[in-house]
């Protein structure tokens, strides 16, 4: 059985763009992902449509997508350069122009490249120097 660990949200399908779908997609139904081939896509518009991160995978940077980085932890540069956890991120949103991250503890915090200093794929560490504090 699949689990929602291997899949990545594509979000509502709108208007499928077949060609770049892979094979299968998946949709949630009564609790299990339930696969549907691609050329059945045009029978999903209006549903919330993942695919197997392994599909999607992108082999240049390592890392999928902003959704690789739920359950990582973010850690912030203090004043004195003292990294200072502040939470474990839970769900990243996408659906606007600016991606934001939702820690476990609800705070919310933007994912931009000009606050992410570096990213520890191996300890699942986000490192970033927010211009505010949490």
């Amino acid at each position: 059985m699949i689990t929602r660990d291997e899949l990545l949200s594509l979000g509502t399908l709108r208007r499928p763009q077949l060609k770049e779908l892979p094979d299968f997609v998946f949709v949630l139904r009564d609790g299990l992902f339930v696969p549907f081939r691609k050329a059945d896509a045009t029978d999903l518009l209006g549903e919330e449509v993942f695919v197997r991160r392994t599909d999607v995978r992108d082999e240049d940077d390592g890392l999928l997508t902003w959704q690789d980085l739920v359950g990582y932890m973010v850690k912030d540069e203090g004043e004195e350069d003292e990294w200072r956890e502040i939470g474990v991120i839970a769900e990243v949103d996408e659906s606007t122009i600016n991606t934001v991250a939702t820690l476990e503890d609800g705070r919310m915090i933007p994912l931009h490249e000009d606050f992410i200093t570096d990213i520890d794929e191996a300890a699942h560490v986000l490192y970033v120097r927010l211009p505010f504090e949490l």
